[in-house]
C-alpha cells in the first residue's frame, strides 16, 4: 500500500512538473513594447522587436515590457535625460502628453 501511494505521488509531481515547465514555455516574453492609449477606441500599440529609441503616442497610458530584457523610460520624446527602468514583463503608467522608450 506504501509503495502504491509512493508510486502516486512520484507521478502525480511528474504531472505537475511537466505543466509548470510547458507554461513556462508557452508564456516566454513576445518581444514587444506595448503601449495602451487612454482611449478605448485607439488600438493597442505594439512595438515588435524594439531597438533604439521610440517617441511614446500622445495619450499614452500605459507602457508594458514584453520582451525579455529592461527598457529604459524617458519623459522626453527623443529619449534623453535620466531614465527608469521598466524590467522584463513589467508594465507601468505614464504621462499622457509625452514620453519614450529605449530598448
Amino acid at each position: 500500500m506504501r509503495i502504491a501511494r509512493f508510486a502516486a505521488v512520484l507521478l502525480a509531481s511528474g504531472v505537475l512538473a511537466t505543466g509548470i515547465a510547458s507554461t513556462a514555455v508557452a508564456q516566454a516574453p513576445s518581444d514587444q513594447v506595448l503601449v495602451f492609449i487612454a482611449d478605448a477606441l485607439v488600438p493597442v500599440e505594439k512595438f515588435q522587436s524594439p531597438q533604439g529609441c521610440h517617441a511614446l503616442p500622445v495619450g499614452t497610458h500605459v507602457v508594458i515590457n514584453d520582451t525579455d530584457r529592461a527598457i529604459t523610460l524617458h519623459a522626453t520624446p527623443d529619449c534623453t535625460g535620466l531614465g527608469v527602468p521598466l524590467e522584463s514583463e513589467h508594465g507601468a503608467h505614464e504621462l499622457p502628453a509625452f514620453g519614450s522608450f529605449k530598448a
